[in-house]
């Protein structure tokens, strides 16, 4: 008897790995806040407790059972938490809302950091009083559109579900969710539109400024370029299936096996871009953790002294 599919343990190979190293960076920067204190690394934080809150509810609506096989060992388990388990809707109603709201979390914040990134550079002089206000705002208002948007799934009654030819277990409802369905595909399109276009007239504006912005923040839009990149990513694989729902084709078949992976790079990605772009970020955690610094810049990114506030005036040295 296996424990889980393969699917499931790779899965679990990185993604634990990537939570710790995620983990250790945000206690970084809560421990160095006086050379992080700003809008977009409380951004960061707050995508970190959205993603790791993601990763949780995933193990119950997502990676445990479809890590399940027949004859695995939570056959048991998953089999009499079906449909007529009375139960089952007691506990599971709220992991299937945040099924479909976590979507709505994760591509707020690439789309926020996109946000604060252009507003550093346009209004470079006063973006950390924005941000002040800013941010508790736009998280009131991601909260309200995630809950009006996803009313439908908390009327549900979940269950899981056994699939014979993929082999494992997923989760299901017996109502009509299409139009909470419907509404992520739509907000993911809106997120990643709005992302593209403010990190476009961010880098058209940069080009006229550049004097005036510390190479802190240009490195950090570089980070928040390459988060919008992955958010593109796996929305367009989530369109391709909505387009190919039978997945005859190429695509539709290539999408379907892309599927977990897309979702956990947008979840486990942030600590990777922000270590390996941003050198203050990288020196600091060394320092942390390594008690050592990055002397010898190898791959060419800028290393500075300042202080992570879009008004300074950081020392730079280049290597």
């Amino acid at each position: 008897m296996a424990f889980f599919n393969f699917k499931m343990l790779f899965s679990l190979s990185y993604c634990v790995p990537s939570f710790a190293l995620y983990t250790l960076l945000i206690i970084m920067l809560i421990r160095s806040w006086k050379d992080f204190n700003s809008g977009f690394f409380r951004i960061v934080i707050a995508d970190y407790c959205f993603n790791l809150f993601t990763f949780v509810n995933s193990m119950v609506t997502l990676r445990l059972p479809n890590g399940t096989c027949k004859e695995c060992l939570l056959d048991n388990l998953f089999s009499q938490l079906g449909p007529n388990n009375p139960y089952t809707v007691s506990f599971l109603w709220i992991n299937y809302f945040f099924h479909f709201g976590n979507a709505y979390f994760q591509y707020s914040m690439v789309t926020l950091m996109s946000l604060n990134r252009a507003t550093s550079i346009f209004f470079y002089f006063i973006n950390e009083k924005i941000w002040a206000f800013a941010l508790p705002i736009s998280l009131g208002i991601v909260i309200f559109i995630t809950v009006f948007f996803t009313r439908d799934v908390l009327g549900s009654v979940p269950y899981f579900a056994y699939y014979e030819s993929l082999d494992m277990y997923s989760i299901t409802s017996n109502t009509n969710i299409l139009s909470a369905y419907y509404n992520v595909i739509y907000f993911m399109a809106f997120a990643v539109s709005a992302s593209v276009l403010l990190n476009v007239i961010s880098v058209i504006r940069l080009k006229t400024i550049q004097n005036k912005i510390s190479t802190v923040e240009r490195n950090l839009l570089v980070a928040t370029i390459f988060s919008s990149i992955i958010q593109c990513f796996a929305a367009m694989n989530t369109f391709i299936l909505q387009i190919d729902l039978k997945k005859t084709t190429i695509w539709g078949q290539a999408a379907q096996v892309l599927l977990p992976f897309s979702s956990d790079f947008l979840t486990i990605a942030q600590p990777y871009i922000l270590i390996f772009l941003s050198s203050k970020v990288r020196e600091k955690f060394l320092q942390m953790y390594w008690k050592t610094g990055t002397k010898v810049n190898q791959m060419g990114f800028t290393k500075t002294n300042g202080a992570a506030n879009s008004t300074s005036n950081s020392q730079v040295t280049r290597f």
